[in-house]
């Protein structure tokens, strides 16, 4: 990435696909689940890491975990229905039976069939090391990676603005699944590219307006977003976009994600009424100067609580959840599902813009041709600055910039040249996290 220069290849090359489920979703920390997704003792929701099926479940305890969903005995899947209640997990082949704690807890015919010969104890399910980042569930394969407070490292400054701003939490709702014939990059490339707004958006921004919600006038030319003073920045192959307001200036829900004019007035009060909490939380300048848009979390979480799951090569399944205030009044959290499933859900119409972008992008590094022209990242190469300590990370001189996409791809290099986690280098944490929200509140 020195030049700004990308092979295609990486893109649908089915031997590095490999290499990736084994170094990269192997490694990292992996978003799997929410906690409002398993509230009760014996919940239990599927998910993904990498290709790798997990049961995330919560035993009687109240304790989280998340283990392989593949019995030790042959490889069957111990858990088929998406989500549930349950304090034991049956293999439908041959009865194994496991706890919602891992545990191995009966075998047919142990004493008949094995001669009370099998070893139970190291027969239980596998178990990946389990953390929470403000109600998100993330687990990773890795004994020597980091903990998970080091691996957000100052993402979770800009973070908590959206994840962690309520003391009551927020609830999701989802999965809405779907596939797209693209490789599980590109939308976490395409997750800080503002560039793309004004031209694959047009329509889209247009259309909205026409059913009674306002356009995204500030970013709908390339005029406003070269001369906006939002920021673009990244924190260890985390991606982040902030939207910037003045002093006095009121953080605004976006009109993209369910507010309209009709609505306006609920949102707005709400906002209001929770003002005193946020700067409690926050502090005043996260609460007040900035808003978490577009992002990424390493390597596959994209636009908040999403996974690009890779299925392939030339395959993604993508998982939409919503997030929104436990609290929220009704009309705020319809409107909300609503608002981000239009835009991004599986009839989004952003998604939709997006989607037919993406397939170009992945399908360029199969035709004789276009697989040996390298992708161009070169838009401000070498522009960026740490010089405002308000904004920890590598901010971009610019907020229309391919820093982070650089920097997404340095990082999954990073990664794919790796023997271990010793080989990966974690930003130190320098942010001044004012306010009372901590990683698990």
């Amino acid at each position: 990435m020195e030049k700004g220069t990308l092979d295609r290849r990486i893109f649908t090359d089915a031997d590095i696909y490999q290499e990736e489920l084994e170094k990269v979703f192997g490694l990292a920390w992996l978003m799997v689940s929410h906690e409002s997704l398993i509230p009760n003792p014996n919940d239990f929701f599927l998910s993904y890491m990498g290709e790798d099926p997990v049961i995330v479940t919560r035993d009687s305890k109240g304790e989280v975990h998340v283990f392989l969903n593949m019995c030790r005995h042959r490889g069957n899947r111990v858990v088929r229905a998406d989500d549930g209640n349950a304090k034991n997990f049956m293999c439908t082949y041959h009865g194994w039976t496991f706890s919602n704690e891992g545990k191995l807890v009966s075998v047919p015919g142990l004493q008949e069939a094995y001669y009370g010969e099998l070893d139970v104890e190291n027969l239980g399910l596998v178990e990946a090391r389990v953390d929470i980042y403000a109600g998100i569930i993330f687990a990773c394969w890795a004994d020597d990676a980091p903990t998970l407070e080091a691996y957000l490292g100052d993402a979770r400054y800009y973070l908590d603005t959206s994840f962690n701003r309520r003391d009551g939490g927020q609830q999701a709702y989802g999965p809405q699944k779907w596939t797209e014939p693209v490789n599980w990059k590109t939308p976490v490339d395409n997750c800080s590219d503002n560039y793309h707004l004004p031209v694959t958006h047009l329509a889209t921004s247009l259309a909205m307006g026409q059913f009674g919600r306002r356009s995204q006038t500030a970013f709908s030319t390339h005029k406003a977003l070269f001369g906006s003073t939002s920021k673009h920045l990244h924190v260890n192959g985390h991606g982040l976009t902030l939207r910037i307001y003045e002093e006095g200036q009121q953080v605004q829900p976006r009109f993209g994600n369910g507010r309209t004019p009709k609505n306006n007035h609920v949102f707005q009060q709400f906002y209001e009424s929770i003002q005193p909490e946020l700067e409690r939380r926050l502090g005043k300048f996260r609460a007040n100067r900035f808003s978490l848009a577009n992002h990424t979390l390493f390597p596959n979480g994209v636009l908040g609580f999403r996974l690009a799951l890779p299925r392939g090569p030339l395959k993604t399944e993508f998982w939409h959840f919503v997030l929104v205030d436990k609290d929220a009044p009704d009309e705020v959290r319809r409107a909300t599902i609503v608002g981000y499933g239009n835009n991004n859900g599986i009839t989004g119409l952003m998604e939709q813009d997006d989607q037919d972008n993406w397939i170009q992008m992945t399908q360029s590094g199969l035709s004789p041709k276009g697989r040996k022209i390298p992708s161009n990242l070169s838009m401000g190469k070498g522009r960026w600055t740490n010089t405002d300590p308000r904004f920890p990370g590598i901010v971009s001189d610019g907020y229309i910039s391919e820093n982070n996409q650089r920097n997404f791809y340095s990082r999954w290099q990073e990664f794919m040249n790796a023997g271990s986690w010793k080989d990966i280098p974690v930003a130190p944490i320098t942010a001044n996290f004012e306010g009372t929200a901590s990683m698990r509140s």
